[in-house]
């Protein structure tokens, strides 16, 4: 059994979708969850999204983490909408994203840094919103407000 369960994880690496599924559905653990830095914003079946924020001369960034089973990795940046009664939508500082492995926690781990102004961070801070989505390519991951 740990023999197969080895195999879909080099299998899931190499981008294999189904085996993906079956090597990384375990749960998150309270004690796993700890180990990510900033706030957690949202949660989903597969991880979550986590968010810090940074002031460099004067410009204010929000550091968002992402932990999933989904590789995201792009060229042309990554797209995070707040959900609300309200829409807020922002766009990737940098345009190349790539997500790391991590074997801490069996998943896929992506930095995304995002200028922001006071305005946006205090509808953020307020929690005016009940879902996050994160767009890439085609693809987008919802993320529930907890």
């Amino acid at each position: 059994m740990k023999l197969l369960k080895s195999v879909d994880k080099v299998l899931a690496r190499m981008g294999s979708s189904k085996a993906t599924e079956r090597a990384y559905n375990e749960p998150l653990t309270a004690e796993m969850i700890q180990q990510i830095p900033g706030e957690q914003l949202g949660v989903s079946e597969a991880g979550g999204i986590w968010a810090g924020i940074q002031e460099l001369n004067g410009y204010v960034f929000m550091e968002l983490i992402i932990l999933d089973t989904t590789k995201i990795k792009t060229f042309k940046g990554v797209t995070v909408t707040f959900s609300g009664e309200n829409e807020l939508k922002l766009e990737s500082d940098t345009k190349e994203v790539n997500s790391e492995f991590s074997d801490i926690f069996n998943r896929w781990l992506t930095q995304i840094s995002v200028e922001i102004s006071k305005k946006k961070l205090n509808f953020i801070k307020k929690k005016k919103y009940h879902q996050i989505q994160l767009g890439f390519k085609k693809k987008t991951l919802l993320y529930e407000v907890k």
